[in-house]
């Protein structure tokens, strides 16, 4: 998949800490008192992607995108770094909390300093994804699922692969539909789709017959003749903030979060503390904390 989220467009550019991660190093991944491995992880040329393997070589598997870190934490805050490393450690260790019920990462660096720039790069890339506007954070979405269903890396995307696509972002289509827009797109008719082939199946995915109707119906000859807004300046101000549905004052904590914890009702499930599954698997406050 081509990158839509260099560091030149993330205004990262030069950034030496960004620059630190792009340039990649090895990090000690710890499971268990038994289960410590050093893993090289690296930052991808997208900004948004990182990759860890034994060696030096990539693989799809052992990927995965910035977007679904949910926080950093710096130290032996976890109870895996707790249990399974020393207080030496202590400014040498950090971890990588993701969202929903995917496992965390606790990781330590060879020194303080290079723990730091991990955490502070990090930092950067994930902060400067959450000021992204509605309409890049979608478009970086479907990146992700463009890039996830890229099985071989080949960056290419066959007919099996844009299926597998469709299904992520839950658009669910009949399979001839679906071989009907890839032969669409498939201009070169090589079998696979590439470059700007991918482009324009992306243009057919997003686009919206709903605008088109709304704009024809309202956008009459005279305001066009005064280029008071196009098309793409109308689905542009649709996702602004002001065009939203949603409330943005809820985008942050807006309950009174002052009161002791026992005044509160907590929404969860008898077995929420269980890390694996809904039946058994080691328990955790962890599980209560994400």
């Amino acid at each position: 998949m081509e990158s839509n989220g260099t560091a030149e467009k993330q205004g990262l550019e030069g950034d030496q800490d960004l620059q630190f991660l792009m340039n990649g190093g090895d990090l000690l991944k710890v499971r268990s008192d038994s289960w410590k491995k050093m893993r090289y992880y690296k930052l991808q040329e997208d900004c948004k992607t990182m990759w860890h393997e034994s060696k030096k070589t990539l693989s799809s598997k052992h990927t995965f995108s910035v977007e679904d870190i949910e926080a950093i934490r710096t130290g032996r805050q976890t109870e895996g770094l707790k249990k399974y490393t020393e207080q030496s450690v202590e400014g040498r260790a950090f971890s990588i909390l993701f969202k929903g019920r995917h496992k965390g990462l606790d990781l330590i660096a060879s020194s303080e300093e290079e723990a730091k720039k991990w955490v502070s790069g990090l930092e950067k890339v994930i902060s400067n994804m959450n000021s992204l506007s509605s309409q890049k954070k979608t478009e970086h979405w479907i990146y992700n699922s463009m890039r996830r269903a890229d099985k071989n890396l080949d960056n290419k995307m066959s007919l099996e692969e844009l299926k597998s696509f469709l299904l992520d972002i839950n658009i669910e289509l009949d399979d001839d539909y679906a071989e009907m827009l890839f032969k669409e797109c498939d201009k070169s008719n090589g079998g696979s789709l590439e470059g700007k082939e991918i482009e324009y199946f992306y243009k057919i995915l997003t686009h919206r017959e709903e605008i088109d109707v709304i704009y024809g119906e309202y956008a009459k000859t005279d305001a066009k003749a005064k280029k008071q807004m196009t098309k793409d300046g109308f689905l542009m101000y649709l996702h602004q903030p002001e065009g939203l549905v949603f409330n943005q004052a809820h985008r942050s904590v807006h309950q009174d979060m002052n009161q002791p914890l026992n005044h509160y009702f907590i929404s969860s499930s008898h077995n929420t503390y269980l890390l694996e599954d809904q039946l058994k698997g080691p328990s955790s406050t962890e599980a209560y904390i994400k």
